[in-house]
């Protein structure tokens, strides 16, 4: 029995004498990340795992995409919402998961990793993923009807959402794209003379449209 805990005594010495100081004792440390402003830079060098960014929105009834990047191999993964009233999350592959608005409010992800080291010896990351859920449009309205521009002016149209609580973004088109373009974030460019219609659409399909001449 002596001898069992003598060698059980010196593979343990052993790990601690190949492993780094801030490693040995991994099991009982919890790194806390929250990939926010200039931290990021730092997540990005390193080779602990990290987000791209600390937070997102999303409509209710949709669902995007978190992704963790640099997570060591063989490590166990979880994600947890702090109010499933608000926010599902569903685990994926290759570190991702699937979060989905149920309801409007914030509520925040939070995302374990544990990384084996050797025997009984882990590290233990926890990072944070804030998300706002806000409710779809149900209207969409352009602040001006029309707009007279001369051939390679540019102009950002102006438009109000309601509820204005919502963070829906209206899908953009032009009627006559040789014309005048639109791009996917309602900025108009005159290409050449004519008229043409620009048209604001959102989920539930209610649309609003802008007359655009070019001089």
């Amino acid at each position: 029995m002596r001898k069992i805990l003598r060698i059980c005594m010196l593979a343990l010495l052993t790990v601690l004498l190949i492993l780094p100081c801030d490693r040995a004792f991994a099991s009982s440390d919890t790194f806390i990340k929250t990939a926010s402003g200039p931290k990021y830079a730092k997540h990005s060098n390193k080779k602990e795992p990290f987000l791209k960014k600390d937070s997102a929105s999303v409509l209710t009834g949709t669902s995007n995409i978190l992704t963790v990047f640099k997570v060591p191999d063989n490590s166990d993964i979880s994600y947890k919402s702090s109010d499933e009233s608000i926010l599902t999350v569903n685990p994926g592959e290759n570190n991702t998961c699937e979060y989905t608005g149920v309801g409007v409010g914030t509520a925040t992800i939070t995302i374990k990793i544990q990384e084996p080291v050797f025997l009984f010896v882990t590290n233990t990351y926890t990072l944070k993923f804030e998300v706002e859920v806000t409710p779809k449009a149900v209207s969409v309205k352009f602040r001006k009807t029309k707009y007279k521009l001369s051939i390679g002016e540019s102009r950002k149209l102006q438009y109000t959402l309601r509820p204005s609580i919502t963070d829906e973004i209206p899908k953009f088109g032009s009627s006559d794209n040789d014309i005048v373009s639109v791009s996917s974030k309602g900025k108009i460019y005159a290409k050449a003379k004519g008229t043409a219609y620009i048209t604001a659409t959102i989920l539930n399909g209610s649309y609003d449209t802008c007359k655009i001449t070019i001089n």
